[in-house]
């Protein structure tokens, strides 16, 4: 073992070298002679002070890491509770971030980071990407033993004291809210041109404009995008992370506006479906909170998240304590639970899934433009192009620096990469591969002013987001405690009254009020548009899109030691195509249907009736959305529900293609005879899918089984599979019934040894997140279940003859799931009675007759052949909550 100690620092002489290089250098020296395998680093620093020190200097090469002086400092003579706290701490930080980026152990965290802005001296050794770097640049090795000998005299000196960190909110949140106020922005423009001056915080702070010798009139300026007024973007924020009074009138400032709102994952309050379908967007995010056919069809702009610039890899969580009745309604949830969104779709695992998606989305809305919307990190430009071939009309590039005050400290300080780099990367990345005109690019992050908003587009924005801003200009005093439910604004809280803001011990309250919020939205964006448009006329341009890109417009002007941007200022040698502006609403109507579906679900007056197929095979993909969407459509207030039951008989061994009863809904009952591809019944809404086994020539059954995802976020109606089902099934399940019927066949051994999920009748993670409904597994639920799971409950077969004992259906749930397993309660034994008639009933239908007769005694006696699986209900520390 290899021990690097830097206690002996700032004494005697000994200069101090940060030990993230140190490291680097023995990681790197070591694997070149061949000998890093033989020996351990151990990197015992009082350097290391956060969790951001300790995970790079893992990537960097170390095995083990003694932070002395972080515990010292906790340490007591009285118990060494702290130091339990802070090690346990420090551990649950390194296991969030690496199951961020999707890594299983600490040992396969690698150099899995960049930097911005080094010497190329500092870059070599750490043998990162660097962006922005060169060898002019002044912080060099010689200005790190200046640094160090520095250093040096302040530790010797007692009377050193800490710089203050420099924050840019706090000296502007209220001018913002000045320009909300009144719609004035020299103000503004002012201060906020002097701190961008001398204390430059983004990259865009070190750009200036090249202004014409000869100006434009500013009343000749058009800074419209497609059919909208306005390139602004009110960011994505979801009816429970906000207050019901904000929330209302983002959407309804927008609609004035004539600019783009973005509902975040959550749902719509129920009267605002289908009110602004010009100018709002819904979010299917990896929750799928409120998604359904009747969302998909409220507005002709649909955003797939991805993720988010603030928390990168990292899915919300709203505290139960903001689960009203309001967010439950909304979100299809259970008033008072803990509601957590995965940290990524389950359904989108590649370019392709995401194609799918897109397919998906589109055949749902034939009419509805999609974008995506991803953070910004290394490769984004190779990411960009797959998006555009996957069939996106919008890239949303959502940089670290934006984010909400509900985001980890460690994801918004550290997780991430600038909007800078990623709309030049992705623009320039569209631009070579012929994709640029096909697409629009929205960019989010920290942006502050309208200067801001033209530097972003310079580099290849077509529109620009804004979540913080739009919040300031309602009244948030960016106090950055938006997840603790205490917002004594009234925004980031589902408080809305005065007395209910005493009971939760707030000292003062001021909630918003509809009109005020709504205008402060206005007079903040119509300042906004005015002061874009004279900046454009400065540079001599009358039409702001044609200048997207325009990167050459851009001089740097200072930092020109501390970053190289010659590479973000340089325009690609490559034909300036033109421009698409994708308009919310379709442009060019034109019929999206599954690929391969053209026959099936082509004929618009074929969707409302019930019809049967024969041997349907997978290339027939989201088969019966276009049906749940065109029922729903133009139908918003539920009146489709009065509409004739439709059913669609997919038989003789038929298995449909991927999708299969996307977004069902309420009178649509899907019957397969043969089995079902993933992603059946995602976001269910009503109605029911029932997937049986088909006979096979020699007269006996088989398949009957179910792809990844089954039931991905379903609401209501009734889902069945009559086989095993693949990994998910019933994630994020939200209010539907779900019957797994496979069985065991092998009895399964009192000590395993692996291979579970091989064996099991469900593959895995079955039940995850789930907040509501009823699910009943006949067989073997497989490993890791109920992970994340909030509400609703699940009914597990108790077949001890069969292996199946409660032990081995311990075993089975998920490691931390705060569960229990429990023998069936009163209500237990009537929902089990309920689903297991129902599915004996739909066997016979299917001709099954063996199989439901012996099921039947399961019925007399179902607490002696079943178990429940509920949650504890303990809801979280609002302090973890991302929402």
């Amino acid at each position: 073992m290899l021990v690097i100690d830097d206690a002996k620092a700032h004494q005697n002489g000994n200069l101090w070298i940060d030990p993230l290089l140190i490291t680097s250098a023995v990681d790197q020296a070591l694997a070149k002679q061949g000998l890093r395998r033989d020996c351990s680093v151990l990197l015992r620093s009082g350097a290391i002070r956060s969790l951001h020190d300790l995970v790079v200097a893992y990537g960097l090469g170390a095995n083990a890491i003694s932070p002395y002086l972080m515990f010292a400092t906790v340490a007591s003579e009285e118990t060494i509770t702290p130091i339990i706290n802070l090690f346990k701490a420090l551990n649950k930080g390194l296991e969030k971030v690496i199951s961020t980026i999707g890594i299983h152990e600490l040992r396969g965290y690698s150099r899995l980071f960049s930097s911005i802005g080094l010497h190329d001296e500092i870059a070599d050794v750490l043998n990162i990407v660097n962006f922005f770097g060169s060898d002019s640049l002044q912080y060099d090795c010689e200005a790190l033993k200046q640094d160090a000998i520095a250093r040096a005299e302040d530790y010797a000196d007692e009377n050193a004291k800490l710089r203050k960190t420099f924050h840019l909110f706090p000296r502007i949140w209220k001018a913002i809210g000045e320009v909300a106020q009144t719609g004035a922005y020299d103000n503004y423009r002012e201060k906020l041109n002097e701190l961008e001056t001398e204390t430059p915080t983004t990259i865009r702070h070190l750009l200036d404009i090249k202004k014409a010798e000869k100006q434009v009139p500013v009343e000749k300026v058009d800074i419209s995008v497609g059919e909208h007024s306005l390139p602004f973007v009110i960011a994505s924020m979801s009816f429970g992370s906000q207050n019901e009074v904000a929330f209302r009138a983002y959407a309804e400032a927008a609609e004035r506006l004539n600019m783009v709102s973005l509902n975040g994952e959550g749902g719509e309050i129920k009267d605002m479906l289908g009110k602004y379908p010009r100018t709002r967007g819904q979010q299917i995010a990896s929750g799928r909170f409120g998604v359904n056919a009747e969302l998909l069809n409220s507005s002709n702009l649909l955003e797939i998240k991805i993720g988010q610039g603030a928390k990168p890899g990292e899915g919300g969580h709203l505290p139960g304590s903001k689960v009203t009745a309001k967010i439950a309604e909304a979100r299809n949830a259970t008033i008072g639970s803990d509601l957590i969104s995965p940290s990524n779709n389950h359904d989108i695992y590649s370019i392709e899934d995401l194609a799918q998606m897109i397919v998906e989305l589109k055949t749902a809305n034939d009419k509805a433009k999609v974008a995506v919307k991803v953070p910004v990190v290394p490769n984004i430009g190779t990411i960009a192009v797959g998006i555009a071939k996957a069939g996106a009309d919008i890239i949303t590039l959502s940089g670290f620096d934006g984010g909400t005050g509900a985001a980890r400290v460690h994801a918004l300080q550290h997780v991430g990469l600038p909007v800078e780099i990623g709309v030049k990367a992705a623009h320039n990345a569209l631009l070579e591969a012929g994709l640029r005109n096909k697409v629009e690019i929205w960019a989010d992050g920290g942006i502050k002013s309208a200067l801001d908003v033209l530097k972003v587009m310079l580099l290849g924005a077509n529109r620009i987001g804004f979540g913080t801003l739009s919040m300031i200009a309602i009244g948030c005093t960016t106090c950055r405690g938006c997840h603790l439910d205490t917002c004594h604004v009234g925004i980031a809280t589902q408080i809305e009254s005065v007395a209910q803001a005493k009971e939760h011990g707030l000292r003062r309250f001021v909630p918003r009020q509809f009109d005020a919020a709504v205008q402060g939205l206005v007079n903040l964006f119509t300042a906004f548009g005015n002061e874009l448009k004279a900046l454009t006329a400065s540079l001599g341009f009358t039409r702001l899109q044609d200048i997207v890109g325009r990167s050459d417009l851009l001089e740097q002007t200072r930092g020109l030691r501390q970053m190289d941007l010659s590479n973000l200022l340089e325009v690609l040698e490559v034909e300036q195509l033109a421009q698409k502006e994708a308009a919310a609403s379709a442009e060019e109507p034109s019929l999206l249907v599954a690929a391969g579906a053209e026959y099936l679900d082509y004929y618009v007056e074929d969707l409302h009736r019930s019809r049967e197929f024969t041997t349907v095979t997978a290339e027939q993909r989201v088969l019966g959305s276009r049906v749940s969407c065109h029922r729903v459509r133009g139908r918003l207030d539920g009146s489709y529900k009065k509409l004739p039951d439709v059913t669609l008989r997919y038989k003789n061994g038929s298995i449909p293609g991927n999708g299969l009863g996307a977004y069902n809904t309420y009178g649509i009952h899907i019957h397969v005879d043969g089995g079902g591809q993933d992603g059946v019944g995602k976001t269910a809404f009503g109605g029911g899918i029932f997937i049986f086994k088909a006979k096979g020539k020699d007269g006996k059954f088989y398949n009957g089984s179910v792809g990844k995802g089954f039931g991905y976020g379903a609401q209501k109606g009734l889902l069945i599979a009559q086989g095993n089902a693949d990994a998910r099934a019933g994630i994020r399940l939200s209010g539907a019934d779900m019957i797994i019927g496979g069985q065991v066949a092998t009895p399964i051994p009192e000590k395993e040894r692996g291979n579970i999920g091989a064996r099991a009748n469900i593959k895995g993670f079955a039940f995850e997140y789930m907040t509501n409904g009823r699910g009943l597994v006949l067989g073997d639920p497989g490993p890791w279940i109920c992970a994340g799971m909030t509400g609703g409950v699940v009914y597990l077969r108790h077949q001890p003859e069969m292996g199946l004992t409660k032990a081995a259906l311990e075993r089975r749930i998920a490691k931390g799931a705060q569960v229990r397993l429990e023998p069936l309660n009163e209500r237990g034994k009537t929902d089990v009675q309920e689903l297991l008639s129902k599915y004996i009933e739909l066997l016979k239908e299917h001709g099954h007759h063996e199989e439901a007769q012996s099921l039947q005694p399961l019925l007399e006696k179902p607490e002696d052949h079943f178990f429940q699986v509920i949650p504890l209900k303990e809801q979280a520390d609002p302090s973890i909550s991302t929402e």
